[in-house]
Formats: structure tokens, C-alpha cells, sequence
């Protein structure tokens, strides 16, 4: 049995070249027999092949006598929350969230709006590779129908759960950059609910996404900088292509990494709340740590993936998760990612506070934190990881301690380095943080040199 078929997060891969059609149907297939019966949504991003896809899979999923419900073109969280508020068996969702427009796949939401975990998706994969599919007769296939208004059931849970009133009389000018995803259909209209001035850049549904590159990185959100800069906003908000990721924009046009949003969100969340446990990935700053620790809180880590955080989140009662690519959990809400709340929740603490958000995410100390990532086959991935193992240790300077709860964690005596296989990409990915940015920059610098040298060698 292969162990490629899921990634990180669901089943990501290349169009035409690692999935096809077939796969899609027999997913279906591999899904309808997992559920047995009941009730399967599906929903997509604006990825060009997401139609065809979605249909697939709904064929797979009804010949096997269980039906379907479609939600149309709708981000992540919105489609996570209506399986969690209609007790839907699976939600599907059709994406390769922020991944180039040549790829496709598909992310498996349980009953409780969390992700399908390793072992649930352990068990689908078992089907879908025996190929031991259920096969209903043709009076007893599944029935498909639509499902309307799944965004603005979503958009009224949110404004449940934040001070709508205070912000309201704030009036503040956002600029929201969808990156031509699934954001487009909710976060400007989620806005415009909060009496907020919206200026939407890259607003329309593309699934070439020709307004910039899916992931919203300091790099590739130049206009959304200079927008909020030079008209005066409050705040930028940029999203990936299937809406579960949210980066934050300050009013002079800074970009502001995920973990220090996150602890920012979290100071707030420790007031509010007798829970005292936030959980975080281990490529997360430790600036998270000390910001958490000098709340009264604690931090627990746990492997990359949003359904990692979230595992921990519901099994520690946390009272906030989240990664540093811009993912927030909000228990309060569902438990997968929701950037949506998150966005309110940052436009709520500057309304009490009377601070711009610059002002209060200046609160939230910044270590100078590099990432590189080094293109590597995927199937050279485990050998290569195993090499490091042995010889990357050696090479730091002053190693205190070798963790690999995810990839290659090395704590040194100045800092630490995370080396670490993509879940969905064909790299190998290389994270590092000190407290001084010369020594980050050796860090990275040699971490980089072994990672090359042991890709070209094996």
C-alpha cells in the first residue's frame, strides 16, 4: 500500500500528472464505502479544474448508495462549518489551497469540523488502495441536491462571536486581497457587515490566479502593501486560495508573520478564559512562548498541519491554535482553521483599545526568523531526511537537543533549525530563529549547504 496518496493536509498533487480523474472517482468510491450512508458536501475553490473534479467525486460517492449535497465555490471554513451545522458524514473540499493553479485535491472534513485524521485517513486510503468498493443498485444510488446560503450562515456565526456593535461604530478602511480564491464570496462582505470602508484588489474568482501567487508571503503581496500604506487603511488582509489562511497587513504596510498574530490573539484569549493552554506547530517562533508564558498561559507544540493543531486543541481544551503560515483555530467557533473570526478578533481589540494595529502588534516582541525551502523529488524525500539525521547535528554550532516530533528540530545554544519534508510539495523545507540576525543568517546558511549537498548525494 502506498503511503502518498495524503499529504499534510488531504490529498494535493499535480493535475494530469500525479491525479487524474480516475483518482477522484475512486476516492469517491474509497469514501462512499468508508461512510456506509448518510449524507456527503462537497465544495471547491475557483481552481480551473475543480468542477471536474467535484463531479467525479460525487459520482464515486453516489454509486456507492450515499448521497450528496453540493456547496458551490466557498472557502475551507465555510464548508467545514456547514458538515459540522448540518451533521454531514464528510465534508469534501476541492482545493490545493495555496499551491500553484496546476494543482488539485481534496481535504476531508469530519462531523465535528475538524480535518480527518491520520487515522481516518489511514483507513480511507486501505479502501481506496483494495479497491473493495461498495456498489449500490440503480435504485439505490445516492441523490444529489444543492445546498444555498452556506456563507452567510457562516458570516452570522462569526459576528455572534465578536463585540459586532463596537466595531461597527469604528468605520475602519480595510484593504482585502482574496488572491482571486474562495475568500472572494465572504471576507469583503463579512467587512462590509462591520460598517467597514472595503477596497478589494484581486477580488474576483480565477482559478489561474493571475493577480499574484496563491500564497500570501511578504513577497508576493506587494500591492496590498502599497494600498494599505498609501490610502490610509487600517488593516490589509490577504488570503490563500481556499480562504484558511489569513496574513495581516499593519497600517504602514508591514507584514506580520503568523505567530506573532497568534500571540497577540492569544494574550486576549487568556483573559477571557479559564483554559490556559495554546497550541501552536514547532516551526512557530519562540516569541509565541514567552508572550504566552508571561500571560499565564502555556504553549504545547505539535507537527505541521492545521489537523495537528487541532487534535491538540480539542484534546488539551486550548483555548487557541494556530501555525505561523496564518492558520487560527477558534474552539469557540469549529475546530478548523478560521480566518475569518480571526480577522475580527484583530479589528475588536483595535476598537477597545483605541491602538492601530501597528501599535498593538509592536506589544508582541520580533526574533529575526529565516525559511528557505530546496526543491527535492519526492521520493528522494526519506533518504535524504535519514542522511540529515545522522550528519546535520554535527554541523551546527553548539547543538543542545535533536527533536524530531516533525522533520529535523535542533535546539543550539543561540537559537534552533527545523528541516522538515513538505506534506504537499516536492521540497524540503528549512526554518531557523535566533535572538541576533547574523547568527540566524549562519544558521540558515548552514543548514542550506547540508540539505544541497545531501539531496545531490543521495
Amino acid at each position: 500500500m502506498t503511503d502518498k496518496l495524503f499529504g499534510t493536509t488531504g490529498v494535493r498533487k499535480v493535475y494530469g500528472k500525479e491525479f487524474d480523474l480516475e483518482m477522484a472517482l475512486n476516492l469517491g468510491k474509497a469514501l462512499g464505502t468508508y461512510v456506509k450512508s448518510g449524507t456527503v458536501i462537497i465544495a471547491r475553490d475557483a481552481r480551473t479544474t475543480g468542477l471536474m473534479v467535484a463531479d467525479t467525486l460525487a459520482a464515486g460517492i453516489m454509486s456507492t448508495g450515499v448521497n450528496v449535497v453540493r456547496g458551490g465555490i466557498i472557502p475551507t471554513p465555510s464548508l467545514a462549518f456547514a458538515t459540522m451545522k448540518h451533521g454531514f458524514k464528510t465534508g469534501l473540499m476541492v482545493t490545493a489551497s495555496h499551491n500553484p493553479p496546476e494543482y488539485t485535491g481534496v481535504k476531508f472534513w469530519s462531523g465535528s469540523s475538524m480535518g480527518y485524521t491520520p487515522a481516518e485517513e489511514k483507513k480511507l486510503e486501505e479502501i481506496y488502495e483494495t479497491k473493495k468498493f461498495n456498489v449500490a443498485s440503480w435504485d439505490a444510488s445516492g441523490k444529489e441536491t444543492v445546498l444555498e446560503n452556506i456563507v452567510n450562515d457562516h458570516i452570522d456565526e462569526i459576528l455572534e462571536k465578536c463585540d459586532t456593535e463596537l466595531i461597527r461604530t469604528k468605520s475602519f478602511r480595510v484593504i482585502v486581497d482574496p488572491g482571486n480564491g474562495a475568500a472572494c464570496v465572504l471576507t469583503p462582505y463579512l467587512m462590509q457587515r462591520l460598517n467597514c470602508e472595503v477596497v478589494t484588489i484581486n477580488g474576483q474568482l480565477d482559478g489561474q490566479f493571475p493577480g499574484r501567487p496563491s500564497e500570501p508571503e511578504e513577497e508576493t503581496l506587494g500591492d496590498l502593501i502599497r494600498m494599505t500604506e498609501k490610502t490610509g487603511a487600517a488593516l490589509g488582509i490577504a488570503h490563500d486560495g481556499d480562504a484558511d489562511r489569513v496574513v495581516f497587513v499593519t497600517e504602514k504596510g508591514e507584514v506580520i508573520r503568523g505567530d506573532r498574530t497568534i500571540a497577540l490573539l492569544a494574550q486576549q484569549a487568556l483573559k477571557n478564559s479559564k483554559e490556559k493552554t495554546v497550541v501552536t506547530t514547532v516551526d512557530s517562533s519562540l516569541v509565541l512562548d514567552k508572550t504566552v508564558e508571561k500571560s499565564g498561559g502555556k504553549i504545547i507544540r505539535t507537527p505541521v498541519g492545521d489537523i495537528q493543531v487541532a487534535i491538540k486543541v480539542e484534546e488539551t481544551r486550548g483555548v487557541i491554535g494556530g501555525e505561523a503560515c496564518g492558520v487560527f483555530i477558534f474552539p469557540e467557533i469549529h475546530l478548523a482553521p478560521e480566518p475569518f473570526l480571526a480577522t475580527c478578533k484583530i479589528l475588536e481589540l483595535m476598537a477597545q483599545s483605541g491602538k492601530s494595529f501597528g501599535e498593538l502588534i509592536a506589544q508582541i516582541p520580533q526574533y529575526p526568523l529565516l525559511k528557505s525551502k530546496l526543491n527535492c523529488p519526492n521520493d528522494k524525500k526519506q533518504a535524504v531526511m535519514d542522511s540529515l539525521a545522522t550528519t546535520l547535528p554535527g554541523k551546527m554550532k553548539d547543538t543542545v537537543e535533536v527533536l524530531t516530533v516533525d522533520g529535523l528540530g535542533i535546539s543550539l545554544k543561540q537559537g534552533w533549525v527545523l528541516v522538515r519534508p513538505s506534506g504537499t510539495e516536492p521540497v524540503i523545507r528549512i526554518t531557523c530563529e535566533s535572538p541576533d540576525e547574523d547568527i540566524t543568517k549562519q544558521i540558515l546558511q548552514t543548514a542550506e549547504d547540508a540539505v544541497k549537498t545531501t539531496i545531490d548525494a543521495v
